[in-house]
């Protein structure tokens, strides 16, 4: 399917009836995906990167725990300190972009944005920090579409201290995925509580879960199995 991205299977029916049915998302979109260790998480980001990588996409990663296994991926990397200085960077491409002129897509991926965030907020010098890097995202997520240019969060929780309930910011993420076995607040924080019709008879662990795409109804989703070290290799050529 041309100029959307393939996220993965249909779980309800993959585990169901046994059928492979790939669920697309337009690659114009602003993703947020959830999941905690051993959920899948990480390799689910980095399948997805490797398919955005087909396409004409610039990628800026901020990986703010610094595990540095998303280092090589691209030359736009920060990781803990500097993950202010790269945000600050994409931001000032995303406003010299021109609107609707664009052809390549710039995603600016934010891993464990929370704690990013709390980490900033610990000082008076560093709150000031936060709140502009709130802000920034915020506008990326109202007015980046017609610029090309995204925001993918990925996170082990969700956190609604992430953008101000009053923003509305949260309601502009295109794609939502939460992986693994979710709490109840981070259910109902990314899927305002809605619910899908097989959804009690699938079972969810590693590279299963749930997404909502834009325009589509709240569906199982399983990953395909990829090797991550395979992904990371593709992706650091």
């Amino acid at each position: 399917m041309s100029d959307s991205l393939m996220l993965g299977y249909d779980y309800a029916l993959y585990s169901i009836q046994g059928i492979k049915i790939p669920l697309y998302a337009p690659l114009d979109s602003h993703f947020i995906v959830i999941g905690g260790s051993g959920s899948g998480k990480s390799t689910s980001v980095l399948y997805w990167l490797y398919k955005m990588k087909q396409y004409n996409c610039y990628i800026y990663i901020v990986d703010f725990k610094a595990s540095h296994e998303l280092m090589g991926i691209t030359e736009h990397f920060a990781e803990f300190e500097d993950s202010y200085a790269m945000i600050k960077q994409y931001y000032e491409d995303f406003l010299s972009t021109p609107e609707g002129g664009n052809d390549s897509i710039k995603i600016l991926l934010i891993d464990e944005i929370a704690g990013l965030l709390t980490y900033y907020s610990m000082t008076k010098e560093g709150k000031i920090k936060a709140d502009e890097i709130r802000n920034m995202m915020s506008s990326i997520l109202m007015l980046g579409r017609s610029r090309r240019c995204f925001l993918w969060l990925s996170m082990q929780r969700y956190s609604a201290s992430i953008f101000p309930a009053s923003s509305g910011s949260a309601d502009n993420f295109h794609v939502c995925v939460g992986l693994g076995t979710l709490s109840v607040d981070g259910r109902k924080g990314l899927f305002a509580g809605e619910h899908f019709a097989e959804e009690e008879e699938l079972q969810f662990g590693q590279g299963k879960g749930i997404v909502f795409i834009d325009g589509q109804p709240l569906k199982g989703i399983i990953i395909p199995k990829v090797s991550k070290k395979k992904l990371l290799k593709l992706l650091q050529k």
